[in-house]
């Protein structure tokens, strides 16, 4: 049971850390803010050049990133939550309700996989020190990686995301 919590931890930390932190400001982003731009539809796909966000599209990726990377590092679940996709927020609760946890909701979810000893602090120094690499966004898909610290090591992620109801949610890993 606990080698499946870890995993299910580990998952989700990933996928956190991903989103919650995604260059060098550390200041949350609105999530209004990632609203798409004209032609964002069209299919066809924008990366930005090298490190970062150049394009508003991409900007507003990257956006939700940071604003989801600033909700798990300030424990704030409700916010984090809301930059998640409906789907992934139901693979958490599943996930951690697998590992032996007894949570109901994504908030509940989070604060389960946050609360195992050093995640918080882990969140927080991803946060602090991500920097993005790139970001591809394709209609109403993007996906963006970076790196960042963890536990005192470099670490490269990415992750996908939605846009969904004219806000980019975190989808999963990429």
């Amino acid at each position: 049971m606990k080698t499946i919590r870890t995993a299910t931890a580990a998952a989700v930390l990933a996928a956190a850390l991903a989103a919650c932190t995604a260059g060098g400001t550390g200041a949350p982003a609105s999530p209004t803010s990632a609203a798409p731009t004209a032609g964002t539809a069209t299919g066809t796909p924008t990366t930005t050049p090298g490190p970062g966000a150049v394009g508003p599209e991409e900007a507003a990726v990257e956006a939700a990133l940071r604003a989801y990377q600033q909700a798990v590092a300030t424990q704030d679940w409700p916010i984090a939550c809301s930059l998640t996709a409906p789907e992934t927020s139901v693979q958490l609760v599943a996930g951690v309700q697998a590992g032996g946890g007894r949570v109901a909701t994504c908030e509940e979810a989070l604060a389960a996989v946050f609360g195992q000893p050093g995640a918080a602090e882990t969140a927080v120094e991803a946060a602090g020190s991500t920097v993005v690499q790139d970001v591809t966004v394709a209609g109403l898909n993007a996906t963006i990686r970076w790196t960042s610290d963890r536990q005192g090591q470099g670490r490269a992620d990415g992750a996908t995301l939605q846009l969904i109801d004219g806000q980019w949610r975190l989808a999963g890993t990429a």
